[in-house]
């Protein structure tokens, strides 16, 4: 009868088994009734009626129901599985430990032999629910009823569940469907089996980018299981690509008996544990060649190449970098993994940046832009700082700027990622750009002090502070905070070592002290070529600097030389901010179109995006104050000036300060010798 009775109640509204309660006495409310159907799928409103009639008129039913209480269990038990031959009993049990399958995932899981005839009397009998629309076709049981046959199914004993829970990860891992095969590795026992599938499909789902729901996954696992060095291995890649790292663990060599694959996995674990918290040159000299020894297992050597790759940018070694980059990238689009993709591809367009091929950069960024589209348009936070990259540089080149959407968007990524350290640098970014408009300069010093400082616990690659280097200590000096910015470059200093970049930030500081022979002691090895600057830019800074020296000092020729020498530097790739940061000398000197090198196509380009933007105003000497100046240069006191010229020596001491404005000097020597440097006398 119950078949019977089940078949019928396919026709049953709400409203009717509204009706058909109330004539037991028993009001149910419309959200239980659709409850009542949504856990049985409409095909089992007639085991509701039967259990009422079993147990009395007045019986009041569990909800939401349970496929383990009693009513429900004795109810399939003698109207459905009775029926049934011990066949398509074992079939029910074993397809029941998965929440869909296909014809062919339902051999492999029970091993039957006329699979679509069992799926055929399944349909007719309306315990099966299908098939869908997908391709294969998929099929599964409703709730109430798949709750019931695991229960039997546990009752079989352990050892059969855990099986069939390892056939189903198998095939899901041959499917490419690594979320399955991994939540049905996780109740698949401690096997060989088991621990290759949550290693290749946990850390296919890392790489994708989905390190969250492996966490979630192997969250399940008991504690002992836990203590397992795979699913160690694999719960501290998940915890350290969701950026936290205060629980990942720190993981040691298993023994001898260590394989290739599970080597190169702990050494990617250490390489990404270091990039988050610090010692990343000592872990990646304790590596060694065994980062580029390919194991065969595409997702650990992607996973170990993409962190080897990321750990050489950010210790300075781009050449490195890129090679590994390139070759993590390559395995994971064989893979499809998304994440790893767009990693690998950051590294290369970042280290293009830090080469200072802002153009090629600016390349780079645009053709990620367009996989990451084709990718979904994934979150993914080194995708993002191909997108600050893409900000930055404009602004080096002095063009309009999006800071609001570029910055902004980016920063939320990056943060929501984890990645603290690229969020903390970007967060100085922004400060560097704010630093003018601070209502209080000294706050804004503090900020910069704060976010652009090296620290250990926190690292980016030493290409990133030499690009922000120049940027930073003309801010200190334009908040009026000396003290601060010594500070900042001997922090540097510390961090990267006697570099060429590090010199040039002494040098510039030197001059805008007035301590010329400072500044010069610390441009010539660089200006020689004996110590080398890791960006190539800061070449280009160390010849501005050379050409307001020689003004303070007196030598037109040189001066024009040092610009002219600085301008061919920065016109490839359109480095015009660095001439606006240099100075008013540097401006009067480029005003002054002196020489060939000060009227070439370029510089009139740095001159009309200097005027733009206000650095740069071409402001001539009025006729008294070059009278003035003469009289300077030949040390006239301004009492003289005043006696000399019939005025009074308040007007005097405004055409001085007039004088010093427009040439960009603070005293008589200075104004005297940059008199002379720009032509003026």
């Amino acid at each position: 009868m119950a078949l019977e009775l089940d078949a019928r109640a396919l026709a049953f509204t709400p409203a009717e088994v509204r009706s058909f309660f109330r004539a037991r006495g028993i009001r149910l409310s419309q959200g239980e009734i659709s409850t009542v159907l949504a856990r049985t799928e409409g095909w089992a409103t007639g085991l509701q009626l039967m259990m009422l009639d079993a147990a009395g008129e007045r019986a009041v039913l569990p909800h939401p129901l349970r496929g383990d209480a009693p009513e429900v269990v004795d109810y399939f038990v003698e109207e459905v599985l009775a029926d049934l031959d011990g066949e398509l009993r074992s079939f029910l049990e074993a397809t029941a430990v998965v929440e869909s399958f296909t014809a062919e995932l339902a051999a492999v899981l029970s091993e039957a032999g006329t699979v679509p005839a069992l799926i055929d009397r399944l349909l007719r009998l309306q315990v099966l629910v299908g098939p869908d629309a997908a391709e294969p076709p998929q099929y599964r049981y409703p709730p109430l009823l798949r709750e019931f046959l695991l229960g039997r199914l546990r009752e079989t004993g352990v050892d059969r569940v855990e099986e069939l829970h390892r056939r189903a990860a198998d095939w899901f891992a041959g499917q490419r469907q690594p979320l399955l095969a991994l939540r049905h590795a996780v109740r698949g026992g401690e096997t060989a089996c088991t621990t290759g599938v949550l290693r290749r499909c946990g850390m296919q789902l890392v790489l994708d980018g989905r390190a969250d729901l492996v966490r979630e996954v192997m969250a399940e696992l008991p504690v002992t299981r836990q203590a397992v060095p795979t699913v160690r291995m694999l719960i501290a890649a998940a915890e350290l690509s969701s950026g936290d790292v205060s629980t990942a663990v720190i993981v040691t060599a298993s023994g001898e008996g260590e394989s290739d694959a599970a080597r190169r996995w702990r050494y990617g674990i250490a390489l990404h544990t270091a990039l988050r918290r610090g010692g990343i040159a000592e872990t990646l000299d304790a590596a060694g060649a065994d980062l580029r020894n390919l194991s065969g297992e595409d997702q650990l050597d992607t996973y170990a190449l993409l962190e080897a790759a990321t750990a050489e940018l950010y210790v300075g070694r781009l050449d490195r970098a890129e090679a590994d980059a390139r070759l993590a990238a390559d395995l994971a689009r064989a893979i499809g993994a998304r994440a790893a993709e767009l990693q690998a591809e950051a590294v290369l367009a970042t280290s293009v940046l830090f080469r200072g091929r802002l153009r090629d950069a600016i390349e780079a960024g645009l053709a990620l832009e367009h996989r990451w589209r084709e990718l979904d348009e994934p979150d993914n936070a080194f995708f993002e700082v191909t997108r600050v990259w893409r900000f930055w540089v404009p602004y080096e080149e002095m063009q309009p700027l999006a800071e609001g959407e570029t910055l902004q968007g980016a920063a939320r990524v990056i943060a929501d990622a984890g990645e603290a350290a690229i969020g903390r640098g970007l967060h100085g970014m922004r400060a560097l750009l704010a630093a003018d408009l601070a209502s209080d300069p000294r706050e804004a010093a503090v900020l910069l002090l704060d976010t652009l400082t090296p620290r250990e616990d926190l690292p980016l690659p030493p290409h990133w502070y030499a690009m922000m280097g120049p940027f930073a200590v003309h801010a200190f000096d334009r908040l009026g905070e000396p003290t601060l910015r010594d500070r900042f470059i001997a922090d540097l200093e510390d961090a990267l070592g006697d570099t060429g970049d590090v010199l040039v930030l002494r040098a510039i500081a030197a001059v805008h002290d007035r301590r010329e022979g400072i500044a010069r002691g610390a441009l010539a090895p660089v200006l020689e070529g004996s110590v080398p600057c890791l960006l190539p830019a800061s070449v280009i800074d160390a010849w501005l600097v050379e050409a307001e020296l020689d003004v303070h000092e007196g030598e037109p020729d040189r001066a024009q030389f040092a610009l002219a020498t600085a301008l061919a530097l920065a016109e490839p790739e359109d480095h015009v901010r660095r001439v606006a940061e240099a100075g008013p000398i540097v401006s009067r000197l480029l005003a002054a179109r002196a020489t060939a090198g000060a009227r070439t196509h370029f510089a009139d380009r740095v001159r009309e995006r200097l005027s733009a933007a206000g650095v740069l105003v071409e402001e001539e000497l009025t006729q008294r104050e070059r009278i003035v100046l003469s009289a300077l240069s030949r040390n006239a006191t301004l009492r003289q000036i005043a006696q000399q010229e019939y005025i009074s020596p308040n007007t005097v001491k405004t055409h001085v300060r007039n004088i010093y404005r427009k040439l960009g000097v603070s005293d008589r020597d200075g104004v005297t010798a940059a008199a002379q440097a720009l032509g003026l006398l």
